[in-house]
């Protein structure tokens, strides 16, 4: 293990995700995958409209879909009528980039760092393809390549933020879902969406993550169901 100072979270940059405004349209799936020049792989189906079903090393930010039921009220001559409604909701993901990444502080040889701007990122030259960050990662995003056996995921775009630009994801996303700013601002957003009685995902998850998460309560289902799978809930 190698031991870093990591950017706290009021430091660097962040990014709030707002499901609500999400359609899964992919236009930042596909954006992530051009802009990165990963290479078209050879997908399959999942029991939804998720596809790839998982992120791969090609594959750096992928939309998951999910059902949840909501409740709704009618009023009728009779009274109100309570009942519930197949409802649906996307949720567009990639690597969290923790302010306490455990891929860094358990690879091996130093290959995974953590910049100013506080993206997690893997350093391809010195990675040894141990996959040690695959098995260590709560939200299981590194992942290993067979092409060329080193461990890849999101970078953040760290290179477009030093160039003044914002993650391509961030900027072609046609409905606003994505917030970046400096991490102070985004988590201040963040606690005052949740004050408001949004179901918030990221401020309380071990050191905290870049990614956050918010959704109203119609559409909370999506992050608990995600992250129930991966990373620990709230």
């Amino acid at each position: 293990m190698v031991a870093q100072k990591d950017p706290s979270l009021t430091e660097g940059y962040a990014v709030l995700v707002n499901i609500d405004k999400c359609i899964g349209c992919r236009t930042c799936q596909i954006a992530c995958k051009d802009w990165n020049g990963r290479q078209v792989v050879e997908t399959s189906f999942s029991p939804t409209f998720t596809n790839p079903p998982d992120l791969t090393s090609e594959d750096w930010k992928v939309v998951f879909y999910y059902e949840g039921t909501t409740k709704k009220a009618l009023v009728t001559p009779d009274g109100e009528i309570v009942f519930e409604e197949v409802d649906t909701a996307s949720l567009p993901f990639q690597c969290m980039h923790c302010v306490e990444p455990a891929c860094a502080a358990e690879c091996p040889v130093g290959a995974i760092e953590t910049t100013p701007e506080g993206a997690v990122v893997i350093n391809s030259d010195e990675c040894i393809g141990c996959g040690t960050c695959e098995t260590t990662c709560p939200f299981g995003v590194p992942k290993l390549s067979t092409v060329d056996e080193k461990s890849h995921k999101c970078t953040f775009c760290v290179d477009r933020i030093r160039n003044g630009k914002m993650p391509v994801c961030v900027e072609v996303c046609p409905t606003g879902v994505f917030t970046f700013g400096k991490a102070k601002d985004i988590v201040e957003q963040a606690k005052s969406m949740a004050a408001q009685g949004n179901v918030v995902y990221g401020l309380d998850v071990g050191g905290g993550v870049r990614w956050i998460y918010v959704a109203s309560q119609r559409k909370s289902f999506a992050i608990q169901q995600h992250f129930a799978e991966r990373g620990k809930p709230e």
